[in-house]
């Protein structure tokens, strides 16, 4: 029996961005959804019940990554699906995402900053699923 396909839904506002990570992560196997804002991204972890998702934190658009993490961690049928949190904003504003100060605003398992290194994004995914 052929092993199922993992399902990875991909909310973030760079259409480049979803292109590219989106080709990467097909090429690997895996099911990919993607959204270009928040409000589109949400319906679809909704619809799809992804195993992964790959949240931009922050999106210039009204439904930030914020809001999209909060409602899928307040959804009894959502919240148990991990979240992998990415922004390339910490260099651009000199913050970074510090886990025990900032998992009340964006309660992500796994953050990690762009540019993305692929193959430890693989080994985040990998090491989410087998949860």
């Amino acid at each position: 029996m052929a092993k199922k396909q993992l399902k990875i839904v991909i909310i973030d506002d760079n259409v480049d961005y979803l292109f590219t990570m989106g080709t990467f992560l097909k090429k690997n196997k895996f099911n990919v959804f993607t959204a270009s804002d928040g409000e589109t991204g949400l319906s679809l972890v909704k619809q799809e019940k992804p195993d992964i998702v790959l949240l931009d934190v922050m999106m210039e658009t009204l439904f930030s990554g914020f809001e999209v993490c909060r409602q899928i961690r307040q959804d009894p049928l959502l919240k148990s699906i991990p979240i992998i949190g990415i922004s390339g904003m910490a260099d651009e504003i000199n913050v970074g995402y510090d886990e025990n100060r900032d998992f009340e605003y964006f309660d992500a398992n796994i953050f990690m900053e762009k540019p993305v290194d692929k193959d430890l994004l693989l080994k985040n995914i990998k090491s989410l699923i087998k949860k």
